[in-house]
């Protein structure tokens, strides 16, 4: 080859890498167009017109006549065609094109993502693997202009690169509509969760604020109140801004720094009666009850109490009329007393049933009298002032008295009355000397048998066991009948009675306020397969 021809060959070999050249940069100019549409692009366009840009641009790498896209629909997996270009282009192809649309996995598993195959009109068709990493999935299928010998490499390697940032650009497009689709989503369950907070809110402020007691919020690590309803800041004289920020110990807590029943302590909840203190130094008697809640990921306390000031007052009342009843029937029952004793004076003009008679009124007023005595000795026992003075006593003798008045109880419901010492029958005038006041044994003894003896089953015994143990004494007294379950836990409270006519309740209250005046204490098991046990330990020795 001579050098003319040489040089020829050069310039067209320089003159093909300057259009290689021009043509590789507009394909990256023209996919850089497309980058715009990405998921970080602030405009993105619809998946049309998106489809036509991508059509646009290709047509100026390869000439078509008529490209058509098909994508995947995301809820069959079929292909199906979402685009035509021109738009005004109708869908012509022949049966082969039909038949790989139909057989997309044949196009999917292609080893080129470009491919080539004749129409039965002649024409050549370009086929493009649109293949995305995640769900973007379809097919570029273009009609050529010219036969295929005239696409360059050069061309077809421009429109991979442009078909690359095409798919990337679907993607991105699909995964903000996914995205954004999950944002509506969330945002309307946002708006729904925040909807049903307020009004589960607006509704505990209603019951709160609608509450009879008053309710206080501390922070637990401080004790410093954070909220309080309407009730309490009118209980306490202060306003809500006055009563934030300060300690509970200074107007709602009995408790000293350092000593709180729930922090320092380890309780879970806490309640009883205490004093609060007004914003004018006044004093109130409450109810109160303290309980954990968790608030914003932070422990605090909740302390809700109501007035009892009424309650007091009742109270009082009633420990008042009692006195006064007291006070009043011994004037009258004094009479009573000495009338069967001017009576007896003149036994021998009285017949024998007569004097049975008077004997039995006089007993019996003594009785009485014994009995508000005692009333009066209870209420010393409740306050803490009875002077408790140990005597010698015969206990056998006590219980012997006991079952005297309990027989006729005992006779109606064929129940056995039984007397044990350790575990054995108590014959005859067998003695236990004791040191105690025998009146309180009588009347602790008196009680529990009573309620025994009302809660047997019809043809049943109740037992009474004395059980020595050294120094200390056990009274075990058993009978058949089971507690009421509602009152189990409360057995030994003021006032608890169920299904006993004309009952007061004060029975187990009194026997317990006994024990504990002697130095001792009470118990009670009771099931309704093993009946009930109740058990009274006191402090002294029994001496046969």
């Amino acid at each position: 080859m001579d050098d003319k021809n040489l040089f020829e060959l050069q310039r067209q070999q320089i003159s093909s890498l300057k259009a290689e050249k021009k043509a590789i940069l507009d394909a990256l100019d023209m996919t850089m167009k497309l980058g715009s549409c990405s998921f970080f692009s602030k405009v993105r366009p619809s998946k049309a017109e998106l489809l036509q840009e991508i059509c646009a641009q290709a047509s100026k790498i390869i000439s078509f006549k008529k490209i058509v896209i098909y994508c995947e629909d995301t809820d069959t997996q079929e292909l199906v065609q979402k685009f035509s270009y021109p738009e005004n282009t109708k869908d012509t192809e022949d049966g082969k094109l039909s038949d790989l649309i139909d057989e997309k996995t044949s196009v999917f598993s292609l080893a080129e993502p470009i491919s080539f195959f004749d129409s039965a009109d002649g024409n050549h068709i370009l086929l493009y693997s649109m293949v995305a990493p995640f769900q973007s999935r379809g097919i570029f299928a273009g009609t050529l202009s010219q036969p295929k010998k005239y696409i360059s490499d050069i061309m077809l390697k421009s429109f991979s690169i442009l078909m690359i940032s095409a798919v990337n650009a679907l993607e991105s497009l699909e995964m903000f509509s996914l995205m954004l689709n999950h944002k509506h989503e969330l945002e309307q369950k946002v708006q729904q969760r925040t909807q049903e907070l307020k009004d589960a809110y607006d509704r505990l402020n209603v019951t709160i604020n609608g509450m009879q007691a008053g309710v206080v919020v501390l922070e637990a690590s401080t004790h410093k109140i954070v909220d309080a309803n309407p009730v309490a800041q009118n209980m306490l004289g202060f306003d809500l801004d006055e009563l934030v920020g300060r300690e509970c110990f200074d107007l709602i807590c009995t408790a000293q720094r350092g000593k709180c029943p729930i922090m320092d302590c380890g309780l879970d909840e806490n309640s009883g009666e205490c004093l609060i203190e007004r914003a004018d130094g006044t004093k109130v008697p409450v109810q109160k009850t303290v309980s954990k809640i968790m608030i914003g990921g932070k422990l605090h306390l909740v302390e809700n109490f109501i007035d009892i000031t009424e309650q007091k007052k009742l109270e009082a009342l009633r420990d008042d009329v009692d006195r006064i009843m007291r006070h009043d029937l011994k004037g009258p029952l004094n009479g009573i007393i000495g009338l069967p004793q001017l009576l007896l004076m003149d036994r021998d003009k009285l017949t024998k049933d007569q004097c049975e008679i008077i004997e039995h009124i006089q007993d019996s007023g003594y009785k009485l009298l014994n009995m508000i005595n005692f009333s009066l000795d209870l209420y010393r026992m409740e306050t803490g002032v009875y002077d408790y003075t140990p005597a010698p006593a015969d206990l056998a003798t006590i219980v012997r008295s006991v079952f005297k008045d309990l027989t006729e109880q005992a006779i109606v419901k064929h129940l056995e009355l039984r007397f044990l010492l350790n575990g054995s029958p108590v014959n005859g005038q067998f003695s236990l000397s004791i040191m105690t006041e025998e009146l309180l044994v009588y009347s602790l003894l008196s009680n529990l048998l009573k309620n025994a003896v009302e809660a047997s089953p019809q043809d049943s015994s109740v037992i009474l066991d004395v059980l020595t143990s050294g120094d200390s004494t056990t009274l075990h007294i058993q009978n058949q009948g089971a507690v009421p379950e509602n009152i189990r836990k409360s057995f030994f409270e003021k006032y608890v009675t169920e299904g006993k006519y004309e009952g007061t309740g004060l029975g187990t209250y009194s026997a317990k306020l006994i024990a504990e005046t002697m130095g001792g204490n009470i118990s009670m098991s009771t099931s309704n397969e093993e009946g009930t046990a109740v058990y009274v330990n006191l402090p002294f020795k029994v001496f046969v």
